[in-house]
């Protein structure tokens, strides 16, 4: 096996991976796979049966969620991840955990070794440690049926074989004799609330436990001796093992839990200190909720679903921001994660506590979280620019690269355009520089050498970056990441209906009980699209417009605009680069590379981009399909955008007040998502500023008639 460096990597488990394999089918084969699909009791929960050779636990438990999302939670890919997982379904149990190995040499299943400790049962116990092997492998594989779903076989190894991820050997007890298997299978889609479907898989756990699972039974005085001085390990008796097995098969009441955890991980939660609720009645419901219970009502433990109303209070929803009843709201919260695990939790957002109101959680529901767990197994928002390669050219040079190839094909009639574009991109501006974006002094450089090349550097005014002093320098820090929007949580509220306060409709009593469970049965059908959101520089945008009647079809397939667009969409390998214009309503494309969206006008509800006006910095969605903001839109749904990246146009208005976003420039890719280098961010971020300087350009030329 090879590193990246081209040196052998060191293996950390002594058996091969043909081995390995052979281990997993083996405990397969201890399981009657036929007898577990045919399984369909619930409510009979963990069932133990005695055999000749050990003892047999199963459970089974239906799951709403899709086979990849389920899939994603039983074999994550990665250690942290993997310790998540156990913590979330184990609790305070679970000490640590890791992957040590993945099999490469076998192709036709997720082969990989894995670690996992247990807190001890008792005082005089020792803490349990499980070195195992996990398989992976798709139920068409297995047999001819069409149903669909896979097979996750779990193996003890000895611990020996083992030689990283684990405890010291004689500090702990060793899980042996331990074959498990978890069967998922695709539930038929049955429709649920308002007559929606719901996907669910159907997750059956068996265990076979050995009676006898290691060697002789130790001295009885061992544990006399310290742990440094044993010579050997000790495994666990029987009944340590099936205690352990029972939790297991116990965990998969918490499946749903988990499911959802990883769900809100796709969101983008609103900052409740910026985001202030207008409505006094229930967002869902209409029933009269007072704003003090939901800020200064007392805090207690959380738990999944609802408990009583008096403990809990009204409470307000994290997701678009409106106050809610303590009947409508849904609370995601801690349960058994102990203090510890969530402060090694590294930010992951499921891991609070979180409220929901009830059509909030019934969104986030029906998304799509397919791809996102396809593709998000080591990727988490809060590091969504990935970190250049080695040999990754920078933003500068590959600006001059592609205009340097556009001149070489251009004609007489297209070189203008080319120069016009250069002018832009090195027109002075009075502002600092920023660390983010290409180095002004290679692009003037590399700008420049192009110019002279290709004969007409007469034209175009280089000025000499003035010099700065070194307390004035911007260098980026380590770990220091590109700015997004949303990266602290969302600063606007999703708003789906009207709930303006109706000052003429005040209640006399509004803690009548009776009064309000009449006012549940009124609640609303749940709107899947919220309206629009409106930025704070919306009436300069609209003043801008009616200063510039025309500007819309004054840019249109303008020469310049496209050219800009056609870098973007050549260096992140993406379906379109778009520009576009806000009105009143419609977002307006004015430029793209794809013939399809030229002219193209979305209403303002189904634009991603309306979101990236909302504030200042650029907006990456990753997977539009697994965000509440975006996936009931006709573009996600209909068109089968899986990708975004924009940053606002920003022109100069009103004179001396500042600067006003009047639309995007922004890359949209169907199909698989994408990554975003730092390079590329410092691309696309030099970009819009060139379609800021064309669109002023235009403008002022549209003034002067």
């Amino acid at each position: 096996m090879m590193n990246a460096g081209g040196g052998e990597q060191r293996r950390y488990v002594r058996a091969s991976d043909r081995r390995l394999a052979e281990v997993a089918a083996q405990a397969a084969a201890r399981i009657d796979l036929e007898t577990l699909k045919h399984r369909r009791s619930e409510a009979a929960g963990v069932t133990t049966e005695r055999s000749i050779d050990g003892t047999v636990v199963t459970a089974t438990s239906v799951i709403e969620c899709s086979l990849k999302e389920m899939q994603a939670l039983l074999n994550p890919p990665t250690s942290d991840r993997y310790a998540c997982v156990m913590r979330e379904l184990v609790g305070q149990d679970f000490i640590y955990g890791s992957i040590v190995h993945h099999a490469q040499e076998i192709t036709t299943q997720n082969v990989s070794v894995r670690t996992a400790t247990f807190v001890k049962r008792h005082i005089l116990a020792r803490n349990e440690q499980w070195c195992f092997v996990s398989a992976v492998k798709s139920l068409e594989s297995c047999d001819n049926n069409e149903a669909q779903g896979f097979i996750v076989t779990l193996a003890s190894l000895h611990p020996d074989d083992v030689f990283t991820g684990k405890a010291q050997a004689a500090s702990v007890i060793h899980i042996q004799g331990l074959s498990a298997l978890y069967l998922v299978t695709a539930e038929p889609h049955r429709k649920r609330w308002q007559g929606r479907e719901k996907r669910a898989v159907r997750v059956t756990f068996c265990a076979h436990v050995a009676s006898i699972p290691g060697s002789g039974r130790p001295s009885p005085f061992r544990w006399l001796m310290m742990a440094r001085n044993r010579e050997e390990a000790d495994d666990a008796s029987n009944g340590v093992v099936l205690g352990r097995v029972v939790q297991l098969a116990r965990t998969l009441k918490q499946f749903n839990v988990a499911v959802r955890r990883r769900r809100l991980d796709a969101q983008v939660l609103a900052d409740l200190r910026k985001v202030q609720p207008s409505n006094s009645r229930c967002a869902c419901c209409t029933r009269r909720v007072k704003a003090s219970k939901s800020f200064f009502g007392s805090k207690r433990g959380s738990t999944e679903g609802r408990t009583m109303e008096d403990a809990r209070g009204s409470k307000r929803c994290q997701l678009c921001g409106f106050l809610v009843c303590a009947r409508c709201v849904c609370t995601v919260g801690k349960g058994s994660m102990s203090e510890e695990s969530l402060a090694s939790s590294k930010g992951i957002k499921y891991s609070q506590t979180v409220h929901l109101c009830e059509h909030c959680m019934q969104r986030v529901d029906d998304a799509d979280y397919d791809s996102y767990c396809a593709s998000n197994g080591s990727v988490s928002p809060s590091s969504a620019i990935q970190p250049d390669s080695p040999n990754a050219e920078l933003p500068s040079a590959v600006i001059a690269r592609v205009l340097s190839q556009v001149l070489g094909d251009a004609s007489q009639d297209e070189k203008p355009v080319v120069i016009r574009v250069i002018k832009h991109l090195l027109s002075p501006k009075q502002e600092e520089r920023n660390k983010f974006r290409a180095d002004s002094d290679e692009l003037a450089k590399s700008l420049g050498r192009l110019a002279e090349e290709q004969g007409f550097s007469s034209e175009i005014k280089v000025k000499t970056a003035p010099q700065v002093t070194p307390e004035g320098l911007v260098t980026l820090e380590d770990e220091e990441k590109p700015p997004l929007a949303g990266s602290t949580g969302r600063q606007y509220a999703l708003q789906y209906m009207d709930l303006n306060d109706d000052a003429d409709e005040e209640d006399t009593d509004d803690t009548d009980d009776t009064e309000d469970a009449e006012d549940v049965e009124d609640a609303k059908e749940l709107t899947v699209v919220s309206r629009h959101p409106v930025p704070a520089d919306e009436a300069y945008r609209l003043q801008w417009l009616d200063t510039h009647p025309n500007i819309i079809s004054h840019v249109t397939d303008l020469p310049d605009l496209e050219l800009l667009c056609n870098i973007a969409q050549g260096e992140l390998q993406c379906d379109a680069t778009l520009v576009t214009i806000f009105g009143p309503s419609a977002c307006y494309v004015v430029a793209s590379t794809e013939p399809s969206w030229r002219g193209a006008e979305i209403p303002r509800d189904h634009s991603i981009c309306g979101h990236t006006l909302m504030t200042g910095e650029p907006l990456l969605v990753r997977h539009p399909e697994a965000d509440v903001r975006f996936t009931a839109m006709n573009l996600v749904r209909r068109d089968g955008v899986r990708f975004y990246f924009g940053f606002p146009v920003k022109i100069t208005f009103p004179e001396g007040g500042g600067t006003t976003a009047v639309g995007t420039f922004c890359c949209v890719h169907a199909g698989e998502t994408r990554d975003v280098s730092e390079s590329q961010y410092a691309l696309m971020a030099t970009l819009a500023e060139g379609v800021n300087r064309v669109m002023e350009c235009r403008a002022s030329r549209l003034l002067e008639g």
